[in-house]
Formats: structure tokens, sequence, C-alpha cells
């Protein structure tokens, strides 16, 4: 069989972003960046043309590799959003922080006084790149916690609905051995059909989301 893969222009973004409080502090979440790693590595083996959009992450990033490196949701969007058009393929693996402060301080703010945090939600990344591409195939991940299968095939379809994503990779992050990370991961790959990956490695898991990807295209 002959995989689609090969010489395809694909666009991965991974790590978690960062949104400061002030010239120091600021919020964060778990990624790891190594499920979007493990892509990169099996669409490098499979001789695809490949870019990545890197936010924080506890990998490191071979150099074999073209990488943009952002921090923010708002960094992230503006390269995204001018990278996507020239694109086969745009892996939205990224944890992008769904609030930003209204208002960042540009010193850093005095611990002895009590802090209220003014948050607004960032814009949605992935709802945006139809607009600009029609034509990519376009994969989202759905991170959820402690929530049954339907109702994370459920939380899977709307993105489709909403963003118009190809495929969504959904998982629950409560599972042991699932978590931020996490070496392995267990995943659900959905798109008019759900197909379950059991517990694996993300490289085992990065297979298997190519090998559905190289159907599809």
């Amino acid at each position: 069989m002959i995989d689609m893969i090969k010489g395809k222009k694909i666009l991965i973004s991974l790590g978690g972003t960062y949104e400061p409080i002030d010239s120091v502090r600021g919020i964060t979440n778990k990624s790891s960046g190594k499920m979007g790693l493990a892509l990169a590595k099996e669409a490098y083996i499979r001789g695809a043309d490949l870019t990545l959009v890197v936010a924080n992450v506890s990998v490191e990033i071979p150099s074999v590799f073209d990488v943009v490196r952002v921090e923010t949701s708002s960094e992230m969007n503006e390269a995204i959003l001018r990278l996507v058009p020239d694109f086969d393929i745009f892996i939205s693996a990224a944890a992008v922080s769904d609030f930003e402060f209204r208002k960042k301080s540009d010193k850093k703010i005095d611990s002895s006084s009590s802090l209220f945090l003014n948050l607004k939600p960032t814009t949605k990344i992935i709802r945006q790149i139809k607009d600009i591409n029609p034509e990519i195939f376009l994969v989202g991940f759905k991170a959820e916690f402690n929530i049954s299968k339907d109702e994370i095939i459920e939380c899977a379809r709307k993105q489709i609905a909403d963003a118009g994503t190809d495929l969504v990779i959904a998982n629950d992050i409560s599972k042991e051995n699932c978590q931020f990370g996490s070496d392995n991961n267990e995943v659900l790959i959905v798109d008019d059909e759900v197909l379950t990956v059991p517990l694996a490695s993300k490289r085992e898991i990065a297979k298997s989301i190519f090998d559905v990807i190289s159907k599809k295209i």
C-alpha cells in the first residue's frame, strides 16, 4: 500500500502555551509536547515536508526539524495563521490556553497584596483554519477529564462541527498512564467512525494516527 504521507507538507503544533500575569509570573498547563514530537518523528520517517510550531515543552526537539518557537496563545495563533495556507495537513496537537489576561503588568506584582485575575477567552485557532485553507486536512486533539467514552466522542464531534476538523484525536487525561507528560496514551480517533487505540506508547499511537490520515487524504 502506498503511504500518502510522503511528500506532503505537514504543520504540527505542540507543547503548552504560557500566558503572562506580570513580568515573571504566568499560567500554563502540563503539556509536555511528547505526543506532538512522536507525530513529528513519524511524519519525518514517512517522508513528509515538516514544520513544527513549538510552545513550552519538556522534550528536546531534534535539530533536523524546521521549528517556529512561540510562547503565548496569541503568538501561536499568529504563527499558524501565517503558515497554514502553504500546507496540506495541519495537526493541532498543542495544548493552547483557553484564557489570557485582560491586563498584564510589565512589572512584578507585589506579593503582599491580594490579586484578582481578570481573564478573557483566547482566540480558537482551530476554528480559523478552514476559512484560510479550505483544502487542508485538519486534525484536532480533544483532551477531556473523567468523562464517559460517549461524552468524549460527543465532544470530538462537536469540534468537527464547529471547526471543520477532518479527524479528532480524543482522550481522557484522568486515566492512569494517560496524563499530560506520560509516555503512553489511550485515544479515540474520531470522524464518521470511531477507532479505539488501546493503551500504547505515543510512538505507536502516532503510527496509528498517520495510518488513518494516509487512508483519508
